[in-house]
């Protein structure tokens, strides 16, 4: 089974740049080379806009990923608003609540969580919990990383908020466990416990992860591609375009 994951598109309408960067045009390009793979399903990480959420932005988008012609699934970032992507990609519940659910791919189970307010609240905390128990064995997507990544700016200044009961959640069992998520506008892997955490390097803009302060490099739009094979062994591959 083979899944794209693609996070921080950070998109403005056509013609304008974000930081001297096609930032529309790094999506596009990643969307040809990642249908190079033939994924069984993309997951969309968050922060698709580039500053405030914009409603035409997500409609734009939509018409990207409808082109692909496979099942994509979404989680909101800091930069999204609920409401709007609900009206753009007809997602369930109502309004501002939390995007999150349960998503199979094959025969694995992914529960998407819904970090876009900088913290997760107590009922999906419990919604959780609950499909944990159910399906041990799910992996988690959701846009911040539920650890510190090592990557010192955005540890400091942007982490998630109020972690102590989701990791009670994630970790109690002892259960390997792998969460694949993006927002620091890098790419590493990291073990916390029984969590491997996935950190999908973004479309766009890319933070030096040893500066203190902030500090944009140059690197090319990138990716990760998810494998897992018939015998359980489990790959995540970083692209970098060329």
């Amino acid at each position: 089974m083979r899944i794209v994951q693609i996070t921080d598109l950070h998109l403005l309408p056509d013609g304008e740049e974000l930081m001297r960067l096609d930032v529309n045009g790094r999506l596009l390009r990643v969307l040809r080379h990642a249908r190079e793979y033939n994924p069984d399903a993309y997951f969309l990480t968050g922060d698709f806009c580039a500053t405030l959420p914009r409603q035409e932005i997500y409609h734009a988008m939509r018409q990207m990923l409808d082109g692909l012609g496979k099942p994509y699934y979404i989680t909101p970032g800091n930069h999204d608003d609920r409401a709007m992507l609900r009206n753009a990609f007809y997602l369930e519940g109502h309004g501002q609540e939390p995007i999150r659910g349960l998503v199979r791919v094959q025969d694995k189970n992914f529960l998407f969580l819904d970090t876009s307010r900088g913290f997760i609240d107590g009922e999906q905390v419990e919604w959780l919990e609950m499909a944990l128990r159910q399906f041990p064995a799910a992996e988690i997507v959701m846009h911040h990383p539920p650890i510190p990544m090592g990557v010192r700016f955005m540890d400091h200044a942007y982490p998630l908020r109020e972690t102590d009961q989701l990791l009670r959640v994630l970790t109690y069992d002892g259960h390997p466990r792998r969460v694949f998520c993006g927002h620091y506008h890098s790419g590493r892997t990291v073990a916390y416990r029984n969590l491997h955490v996935h950190l999908c390097p973004p479309t766009s803009f890319f933070i030096d992860p040893v500066a203190p302060e902030f500090q944009q490099i140059d690197l090319p739009p990138a990716y990760l591609q998810l494998e897992w094979n018939d015998h359980g062994a489990f790959q995540a591959a970083p692209i970098y375009l060329p």
